[in-house]
């Protein structure tokens, strides 16, 4: 039986390489950002009148997953990861009111979502800061979780976490940089990073699906997330 889709929701940051652009901190042997070029052309001699393009990019760039060995070493990689975690229920916890800069508790989150999110499904955070990605203060203004909100989202038996804000802010006297990236990992949990449009869904709950490329040996992939409603 045909699945009954009403809507689909992109909420997939847009890779245009006149204006995307990637943070790079420390520890990075070389700077590669999102770039697209053309290596070949309709008229190319012998080339059958086709263009090819080539991109070069992190596998972090825009909308992405990121498997446990990128914060765990020997930790599982993309190819490891099931299918299944990237396609099914999710719940969108509204944390709007976190922003600017404010700690997302987990009295916020049971408030937010705790009602409605069953084990084993996909929370995605709403804040609407990547509307204006990288610009406007954006990294400043993006909430943040606390090592106790983490813990909530890990309690609950959650299996992937999406943000549509920088979620590299840690909470104050954190015992680490990216303390809670770095735990969902050390826990299994997937993170979905750089979403936009969650204000486009209708619903709460919602089905989400972000395949990641099927690479091997990686620890991140793009992916074309959507929400099905």
């Amino acid at each position: 039986m045909a699945l009954p889709i009403r809507k689909v929701i992109d909420i997939s940051l847009e890779l245009d390489d006149s204006k995307f652009k990637m943070r790079t901190p420390p520890g990075f042997k070389k700077d590669m950002q999102f770039e697209m070029e053309v290596i070949k052309e309709h008229d190319a001699p012998g080339g059958a009148g086709q263009i090819v393009r080539g991109v070069h990019m992190r596998l972090h760039a825009g909308s992405h997953i990121d498997a446990p060995e990128h914060n765990v070493p020997g930790g599982k990689q993309v190819h490891d990861l099931p299918l299944e975690t990237f396609a099914g229920d999710a719940v969108i916890a509204d944390v709007r009111h976190c922003v600017p800069g404010k700690a997302i508790t987990p009295e916020i989150l049971e408030q937010a979502a705790g009602a409605a999110l069953k084990r084993g499904d996909r929370l995605l955070l709403r804040s609407d800061v990547n509307k204006q990605y990288m610009i406007n203060d954006w990294q400043k203004r993006s909430p943040y979780l606390t090592a106790a909100a983490t813990q909530w989202c890990i309690d609950r038996g959650v299996s992937v976490v999406g943000y549509d804000f920088y979620h590299g802010v840690d909470e104050p006297n954190s015992p680490r940089v990216f303390n809670s990236s770095r735990t969902f990992s050390e826990h299994g949990v997937v993170t979905l990073p750089y979403l936009n449009n969650l204000d486009q869904a209708e619903s709460q709950r919602v089905t989400l699906v972000a395949l990641p490329l099927k690479l091997v040996g990686a620890e991140a992939s793009p992916v074309r997330a959507v929400i099905l409603e």
